[in-house]
């Protein structure tokens, strides 16, 4: 019983980045989404299937995309392609890169490859660290932000200079854009003119589209069509993966014209959490940043909860340690479900968890 209180307090809490779904709330949306009437797809074919990949390929401006049940699954699919194009098996990827960070080291355990670590932990490399690898390489990836360094972007004319690189040394230029939706607004420049420096291209539908799940990879069609064989042999050809295809393409529809909102919104935040004497945070480039913290550890992950209790907000994940023994960090995101929740509500959180009051 108490469970079961619990998980319907977690529902209700309002939240910064996007609410809380439940089976509920998801069949609704599908139930009322302008796709509903559509044909279901088979095994990735379909009319909305088509319909979802020519928009995504049209606005990341390549000759085809291609649709994948998971991120991580694409982007192992594109190590592979590329590196047995080139028959080379070295790729070059940040150290703190979710390909690196969050997958297991699933590039190397499964397709056997050899990555190359580019770069500190918690700053996106550069043009000249890229100049300066010496190892013949098939794949440079970047990832657009670079989520555990802060969401920090590499200026546009430092991706201009890896581009030509990469040209130069016949190596397939990749683009991890898991949150690419978001970061245009700091570019100033449209989805396909990011894309155009880059040979392929990953983005996510669950993440600011707020999609069930999905992804799609684009890039030009002899790369893409080789990808197609790859995505079968793990496993991507899903019997149907109509919840995905149907909330990505609502994403697409009513969340990518809003993303700038929130990142504006996250300065706003940011901006308001360093008058906060124990706390500093980084000006947001994206609708995601971290937020450093003076204080213990123990104790403030202690306190997450019963704030969370007392404002009824679920702001943050659980802070982890920095190389500060005394500084702490975590991550903030704002979406949609922020609108409901104010910058001083905001701030008098922050300021009891840090004992600023």
């Amino acid at each position: 019983m108490l469970q079961c209180f619990h998980f319907l307090r977690l529902i209700i809490m309002r939240r910064l980045y996007y609410k809380l779904q439940t089976h509920k709330s998801w069949l609704s949306q599908m139930a009322n989404t302008t796709y509903i009437d559509e044909d279901r797809d088979i095994y990735s074919q379909g009319a909305l299937v088509q319909l979802l990949e020519q928009r995504v390929a049209k606005l990341l401006g390549k000759e085809q995309a291609l649709f994948f049940h998971k991120g991580i699954t694409a982007q192992l699919v594109v190590l592979k392609v590329a590196s047995e194009l080139k028959k080379c098996k070295n790729v070059i990827l940040h150290p703190n890169c979710h390909i690196v960070a969050n997958e297991q080291d699933a590039y190397q355990a499964l397709m056997g490859l050899r990555g190359i670590a580019l770069g500190e932990l918690s700053e996106p490399f550069t043009a000249n660290d890229v100049s300066a690898v010496t190892e013949e390489a098939s794949v440079l990836t970047v990832e657009l932000p670079l989520r555990n360094a802060g969401f920090k972007l590499t200026s546009f004319d430092e991706l201009s200079k890896m581009s030509q690189w990469a040209k130069h040394n016949n190596c397939h230029f990749h683009m991890d854009g898991a949150r690419l939706w978001e970061s245009t607004h700091f570019y100033q420049k449209s989805l396909a003119e990011i894309s155009d420096l880059f040979d392929s291209v990953y983005v996510s539908f669950y993440k600011g589209l707020g999609a069930i799940g999905g992804a799609v990879l684009a890039g030009d069609v002899d790369f893409i069509e080789k990808c197609k064989i790859w995505r079968s042999r793990m496993g991507g050809d899903l019997y149907s993966a109509f919840p995905m295809i149907l909330t990505a393409l609502d994403g697409l529809d009513k969340q990518l014209p809003v993303i700038p909102n929130w990142v504006e919104r996250a300065k706003e935040i940011a901006k308001a959490l360093n008058k906060i004497s124990k706390l500093y945070v980084e000006t947001p480039q994206t609708n995601g940043f971290l937020i450093f913290v003076e204080g213990d550890l123990v104790k403030l992950n202690s306190l997450i909860n019963p704030l969370n209790e007392k404002f009824n907000l679920s702001l943050l994940y659980q802070f982890k340690p920095t190389e500060c023994r005394n500084i702490q960090k975590t991550e903030m995101q704002v979406g949609p479900a922020s609108e409901n929740i104010s910058t001083q509500e905001i701030v008098d959180y922050f300021k009891m968890l840090s004992g600023s009051t």
